[in-house]
Parts: structure tokens; sequence; C-alpha cells
């Protein structure tokens, strides 16, 4: 179904989920790895394969959440709110699973700032899910009323 939400609700879904994205995009470009943690990724001196596997599970999210944009940009506000709720899901299975891993060095700080960048990441995508999803309801209940009136065309 297509709904077509107004701009300014548009924007509010399109904003977060834009930030989302740019936030699971730079996480593994940031300098925390290595034995001091200050080191970028990419001069640790891995393989090429490795390198891909690794950018490929973090730059999933991103993808994921550029396919929701797409779909936003057709107007399929539902299933962009769809698309934004099934990544924060998985961020969230994510976030617990680090936790849970990680609860004896939890004072490093490149483990908090990871955690904290996948918990904003996971409300921003929230937040865009739940106002696309919002948008999708209303319009919805808008288009029936009109069929219940007997309006053609709406």
């Amino acid at each position: 179904m297509r709904t077509v939400p107004r701009p300014d609700l548009r924007r509010a879904i399109f904003r977060p989920a834009v930030a989302a994205a740019l936030i699971a995009f730079v996480i593994p470009l940031l300098p925390m790895y290595g034995g001091e943690g200050t080191g970028f990724v990419f001069s640790l001196g891995f393989p090429l394969r490795a390198m891909i596997q690794f950018l490929l599970g973090y730059w999933t999210n991103a993808v994921v959440v550029a396919a929701g944009i797409v779909f936003l940009e057709r107007d399929l506000v539902g299933v962009s709110g769809g698309v934004f709720a099934a990544v924060a899901l998985g961020l969230a299975i994510t976030i617990v699973t680090q936790i849970l891993a990680t609860v004896p060095d939890f004072g490093h700080w490149q483990t908090v700032v990871l955690l904290m960048l996948e918990i904003a990441q996971a409300m921003l995508l929230v937040l865009a899910a739940a106002r696309a999803i919002g948008a999708s309801r209303a319009d919805q209940r808008r288009s029936d009323r009109a069929a219940d009136e007997g309006e053609p065309g709406v």
C-alpha cells in the first residue's frame, strides 16, 4: 500500500534514518582498533579478505537502512518503517550480546564508545520506525474513513 506522508513528516522519518545509516557507516572507520586502541583498522595489516569481511559485517546495517530510505522515497512508508524496526531489533540483539561478552572488559573506552554508538543508532532507528509506521497507520485509517463515506479515489 502506498502512503504519502506530509513533507514535514517525511523529513521527520528521513533524518533519524540517515543519521543511523551514517553511524553504521562510520563505526568501522573510527581509530579505536589495534593494541592501544588508537589505530585505524586499515593500518593493522590484515589481508584483503579479512578487511572485506570486517567491513561487510559492519556495513550491513547501513545497506539495509539505505534500502529502507529508498522505500521511504518511493512512498512505501509502512515498508520502510518495518525495515527500520527490523534493523533496530537486530541492533538490540547485537548490543545485548556485546554487553554480555564484554562485561569483564567494560572499562575500556573502545567498548564503551562502540556500545554508545550502536545504542544511538538503535534509538534513531526506533524513532524513524515509529514515525513511519504511525504515518502509515494514520493514512490507512484516513483511507478507510474515505471509503466508508463513499469518496472516490482517495
